[in-house]
C-alpha cells in the first residue's frame, strides 16, 4: 500500500503499512498521530468498528434480522451507551490539561480521523456489500461505547450463576473437591472460605442458601483460555537488558481484536505494539524506554444479585429499603422494517437481567457508579521508568489485569490494576440478595493495595491467570476462580533451564505446547493398564497429535465416568467449560475421595480402564482438527466457509503455554457409529498476538 499522507486540524500525518502486520502512523502532533491511527483504522477495519458499535448499542437486528434480536435486547438491558455518555460527559468538562482532558482530545482526534476516512473511502467491505448498508459517521460516544463494551467483557457473571447451582447440587465435600484450585506453590486454595476447622462459615452457607433461594424465584433452578506475560532480568538475558513476552489470548476470530501500529509524532510519541481498533492509543506494546504486557487476572469484577421487584411501582428491595428504579422505554429496529419494543430497567447498584413473579436479577460492575477511566493508555505508552508506569495504571478503572514491565534500566515486575470490589467475605462467585447487608459492596481495592512484584530475587516474573501466593496471600481477595498452575510452572521452567535468554528462546517458551498435567497424571493412570499404551512413551508434547488426542478424549471419558452419579450431561459439560482446573480436579477425586461420588475407592482401575477403551474407540476414526477464525456472518453456508479462515491443528490445548481450545461438546463427535472420519470441533480460541520485546 502507498503511503497515504493527510492533513488535519492537528498537524500533518502519514499513514502506511510497513508489512501486512503493522500499520504505521507518523505526524507532526499527537493528535494528528491520533486523527491518523482512527484514519488506519476505518481504512482497514470498518466492519469491525461498525459491528463493535452495534453490539454495544444493541443495534445489531437493523443490519442482521430478527436472530440478533436476543443479543441487542441484552445489550439494552445492560445500558452501555448511557454509561458511554456519562464517561464522555465527565472527559469533555475536565481541565483540558488533565488526564481526562487530554484523552478527550485524543478520542476528538480520532474520531476526526475514522470520518474523514469513511468519507474518502469509495469501495465498502464485503460484509457491508452482503448486508447491503452503509456505515455512519461515526461519534466520540462511539468511542466510549466501544471501551465500555471491550471493558464490560468478563464472564465472572456467568460463572456466578453456574457456581450456584452447582455448589446446590453438591455436598459441601463434593463442592470443594470438583472446584479447588492449587496454588502455583502447590497449596489448596478452597472455592468458599472455610473457618480453622474446614468448614464453610455460617454468613457463607447463608449466602448460598440466599442465592439458590433467588434463583428458584426467578426460575432459574436448572442447570476461559489463559493468557500469560512473561519479564525476564538482564542477568538472565545474552544482552544484560530485560526481555518481555506478552501472549493475551482470545477468541479466533475474522477480523481479528488486535490491530498492530507503530505510532510516532513530533512530540515524542513513539510506542509500538497491539491497537483495539475504536479508540486511540496501544494497549500491549514498547517505547523506547519500557515495554509492557497485559493479561487477565480473574478478578471478580461483576455481581449478581436478586431481590424483590415492584415493576408497577418502578422500585427494588434494597439493603436500604425501597429504591426507586429507572425506566427506559427501549424500541429496536430490525432489518424487515419492524421494530422490537420493550422496557429496561436500572439503578445505581445493578442493572435487571430478568424478573418473574416479583423478583428481579440484577448485574452489578464497577462502571455503573463510576464508568470514567483511562481507555487510550496514553501515559502508559509514555512512562519511561517503573514509577511512571505504576502511575499510569492508576487511572485503569474498568479493566482488572495484570501488567508485566521491563525497561532498559534493568527494572521487571508485574502490577495488578482496575476496580475491583471490596467484600466482607469472599462470595462474590456466588449470587447474593440484594437486602442483606452482608452481601454489599465495601468500595474498591485501593490502588496501592492491589498485587504488585518489583525486581524479584529470582530474576523473573511470569503471570498466567494462577493463583500465586507471592503475589496474592495477604491482600483484598480478588476471584474465587483461577487457572491451574501448569502453563506458570512450565514457564518457570523453561526460563530456569536456559542461562542466557534472547528474543528466539521466548519465542520457544511462548509456543511451547508441552502438557504439565498429562506428564504428571500419565504414570498414576497408565499403572492401571492391562495392555501396552502408545501413551507410555509420551512425554506430554501435544505436538504428537495422536498421543494428545487419545489423552484428551481418555480425560474427557474419565470425566464423564466419575461425575455421572451425581451431575446431569450439561452440568459435567457447564463444569469443563467454566472450571479451568478441572482435569486435576477429577484426578485428585480418582485417587482420594471416590467414595464421595457414589463409587468404591477401589472401582480407580475399571473406571480408568473403562474410560481407556472408549477413548481409543474414538480415536480410532478422528479426523485432524482445525484452528477456525470464525466470522459473525454464518449464513448462507458459502459466505461462512469465504470468511472463516482456519489451518491445520498444531498441537496445544487449555493448559499449554500455547493455549488453544475446542467447543465443550467434546463427546457427540465420537459417536456416529461408522467408519467415517469424524470431523473434530474445532479449535476457536487461543493466541491473538505473540509479543516478545528486548
Amino acid at each position: 500500500m502507498k503511503v497515504i499522507r493527510l492533513q488535519s486540524p492537528w498537524g500533518s500525518v502519514s499513514v502506511a503499512l510497513d508489512n501486512p502486520q503493522l500499520m504505521t502512523v507518523e505526524g507532526s502532533s499527537d493528535k494528528a498521530v491520533f486523527f491518523g491511527q482512527g484514519y488506519g483504522a476505518v481504512r482497514f477495519r470498518l466492519w469491525q468498528l461498525d459491528l463493535s458499535r452495534r453490539v454495544g448499542a444493541g443495534e445489531l437486528s437493523q443490519i442482521m434480522g430478527t436472530g440478533a434480536l436476543r443479543t441487542d435486547v441484552f445489550q439494552r438491558r445492560l445500558g452501555l451507551k448511557a454509561l458511554a455518555e456519562r464517561a464522555e460527559a465527565s472527559d469533555a468538562s475536565a481541565d483540558p490539561s488533565s488526564w481526562q482532558g487530554q484523552q478527550y482530545q485524543h478520542i476528538q482526534a480520532y474520531v476526526a480521523g475514522m470520518n474523514q476516512a469513511l468519507s474518502d473511502q469509495r469501495l465498502l467491505p464485503a460484509e457491508c456489500l452482503m448486508l447491503k448498508y452503509r456505515p455512519r459517521p461515526f461519534s466520540i460516544t462511539d468511542a466510549y461505547l466501544l471501551a465500555q463494551l471491550k471493558y464490560f467483557i468478563n464472564s465472572a457473571w456467568q460463572y456466578e450463576l453456574f457456581h450456584t447451582r452447582l455448589a446446590g447440587r453438591l455436598t459441601p465435600e463434593q463442592h470443594q473437591q470438583l472446584l479447588t484450585t492449587v496454588s502455583q506453590e502447590g497449596n489448596p486454595i478452597p472455592p468458599l472460605p472455610l473457618d480453622a476447622n474446614g468448614q464453610r462459615f455460617v454468613d457463607v452457607e447463608e449466602a448460598l442458601r440466599d442465592g439458590l433461594l433467588g434463583m428458584k424465584h426467578l426460575g432459574l433452578a436448572s442447570p476461559d483460555t489463559g493468557s500469560n506475560v512473561i519479564a525476564i532480568g538482564g542477568q538472565h538475558t545474552e544482552s544484560g537488558l530485560p526481555l518481555l513476552a506478552a501472549d493475551p489470548h482470545m477468541g479466533h476470530v475474522n477480523p481479528g481484536f488486535n490491530m498492530m501500529c507503530k505510532l510516532v509524532s513530533d512530540e515524542g510519541l513513539y510506542a509500538v505494539g497491539s491497537h483495539f481498533p475504536g479508540a486511540p492509543g496501544i494497549i500491549v506494546g514498547r517505547n523506547r524506554h519500557a515495554a509492557w504486557g497485559m493479561v487477565g487476572i480473574m478478578a471478580d469484577n461483576q455481581d449478581l444479585f436478586w431481590g424483590k421487584i415492584d415493576l408497577a411501582e418502578q422500585r427494588v428491595e434494597t439493603v436500604d429499603g425501597w429504591v426507586a428504579l429507572q425506566k427506559e422505554d427501549q424500541q429496536i429496529a430490525c432489518k424487515s422494517g419492524k421494530s422490537h419494543e420493550f422496557t429496561s430497567y436500572g439503578f445505581s447498584h445493578g442493572r435487571l437481567l430478568s424478573e418473574k413473579d416479583g423478583y428481579g436479577l440484577f448485574l452489578r460492575w464497577p462502571a455503573l457508579e463510576n464508568p470514567q477511566g483511562d481507555i487510550t493508555l496514553y501515559s502508559l505508552a509514555k512512562c519511561h521508568n517503573w514509577q511512571t508506569f505504576r502511575a499510569s495504571l492508576t487511572h485503569v478503572h474498568n479493566s482488572p489485569m495484570m501488567v508485566g514491565y521491563a525497561d532498559i534500566h534493568g527494572d521487571i515486575g508485574l502490577q495488578a490494576m482496575g476496580y475491583i470490589p471490596k467484600r466482607k467475605r469472599e462470595i462474590g462467585s456466588l449470587i447474593l440478595n440484594l437486602a442483606n447487608p452482608h452481601h454489599q459492596w465495601q468500595g474498591f481495592v485501593p490502588f496501592d493495595e492491589l498485587p504488585v512484584k518489583h525486581n524479584p530475587p529470582e530474576g523473573y516474573v511470569a503471570y498466567a491467570n494462577q493463583y500465586s501466593e507471592s503475589l496474592f496471600s495477604h491482600k483484598c481477595a480478588l476471584s474465587n476462580r483461577w487457572h491451574p498452575p501448569s502453563r506458570a510452572l512450565r514457564i518457570s521452567e523453561l526460563i530456569e533451564k536456559t542461562s542466557r535468554h534472547n528474543l528466539e528462546s521466548m519465542q520457544a517458551i511462548q509456543d511451547d505446547k508441552l502438557d504439565i498435567f498429562a506428564r504428571q497424571s500419565l504414570p498414576f493412570l497408565l499403572s492401571y493398564l492391562t495392555e501396552p499404551s502408545i501413551l507410555s512413551e509420551w512425554d506430554g508434547d501435544t505436538r504428537n497429535i495422536k498421543a494428545s488426542q487419545l489423552f484428551d478424549l481418555w480425560i474427557q471419558h474419565l470425566t464423564t465416568k466419575v461425575l455421572c452419579k451425581v451431575l446431569k450431561r450439561g452440568s459435567r459439560m457447564l463444569y469443563v467449560d467454566f472450571w479451568p482446573g478441572c482435569r486435576w480436579n477429577i484426578l485428585t477425586i480418582l485417587q482420594h475421595h471416590l467414595e464421595d461420588w457414589q463409587y468404591q475407592q477401589d472401582s480407580v482401575r475399571q473406571l480408568v480402564q473403562d474410560a481407556y477403551i472408549a477413548a481409543m474407540d474414538g480415536c480410532s476414526n478422528l479426523a485432524l482438527p482445525v484452528v477456525e477464525f470464525q466470522h459473525s456472518i454464518k449464513r448462507p453456508e458459502w459466505v461462512r466457509k469465504l470468511l472463516t479462515g482456519s489451518y491445520p491443528y498444531q498441537g496445544g490445548n487449555r493448559e499449554t503455554i500455547h493455549a488453544t481450545r475446542q467447543n465443550t461438546d467434546f463427546l457427540t463427535q465420537t459417536q456416529t457409529g461408522d467408519s467415517t472420519p469424524v470431523r473434530s470441533k474445532p479449535y476457536t480460541f487461543g493466541p491473538a498476538l505473540r509479543f516478545c520485546v528486548t
